[in-house]
């Protein structure tokens, strides 16, 4: 029995990292919208998880790997093709023609503070440039929610580990994206500032927020990682 139940206990956990609670919503024209989602975090694996699907990001034989895992149809899309994409969501990296550069004037710290479920935090402001057009978002930083900050450090591995694999796959080198610059600047935030607790931004006709209500260290289970049996794939044309 010992045996079976320590099998068992091998297969149903994996790495240690950390889920996090979060909402998301958005406002505007009267209307208001919530959704309660699961972040899982380790070095190699970011994964979010709501009621109806859940999204991996992950770093799997050394290959970035994407993936959108829908419940209700049993069925998920492999997106990993759109893997590089990755690098141009990041704010503070500009890139160009297969070259990027950090750019550390894209996090603009302010003297604003207020207190966010008990915790000091300060507003920073962080401007995007995602398809060409500059957009602001405001992330408000935590330095004394401590189990947020570790996170948030894990958060920062896992990044660089995915990006790593992003540039072997396609051949690239510090050259084309200074890793070693990522890392450091990324350290440099969380050191700096902290973790993010809350993130807002204004759009043309909602505005969208998202909170963080808890944060855990825990055993991330082993199935979170994997396209559950009996999944069907969708044929991305």
């Amino acid at each position: 029995m010992l045996i079976i139940f320590l099998l068992l206990v091998s297969i149903t956990f994996g790495v240690q990292g950390f889920i996090l609670e979060e909402v998301s919503g958005s406002k505007g024209f009267g209307i208001s919208k919530e959704v309660k989602q699961r972040v899982y975090i380790t070095k190699d694996a970011l994964i979010v998880e709501t009621e109806r699907e859940f999204t991996v990001k992950k770093v799997e034989n050394g290959k970035p790997k994407i993936y959108r895992v829908f419940k209700s149809t049993k069925s998920y899309a492999d997106l990993s093709k759109s893997a590089p994409l990755f690098l141009v969501s990041l704010p503070f990296l500009e890139c160009e023609k297969k070259v990027c550069r950090v750019d550390k004037e894209s996090f603009k710290p302010t003297n604003e503070f207020k207190e966010i479920r008990g915790f000091k935090a300060r507003k920073v402001i962080v401007k995007t440039h995602f398809g060409h057009r500059e957009k602001e978002i405001i992330q408000w930083f935590t330095k004394e929610w401590k189990e947020l900050v570790e996170a948030n450090k894990l958060e920062n591995e896992f990044y660089i580990n995915f990006i790593r694999a992003i540039m072997n796959e396609k051949n690239l080198t510090e050259r084309n994206i200074p890793l070693s610059k990522i890392s450091a600047f990324l350290n440099e935030l969380t050191q700096k500032f902290g973790g993010v607790i809350r993130t807002e931004q204004k759009a043309l006709l909602f505005d969208t927020y998202r909170d963080i209500i808890s944060v855990k260290k825990a055993e991330i289970p082993d199935y979170i990682y994997k396209i559950p049996e009996g999944y069907k794939e969708i044929p991305m044309r």
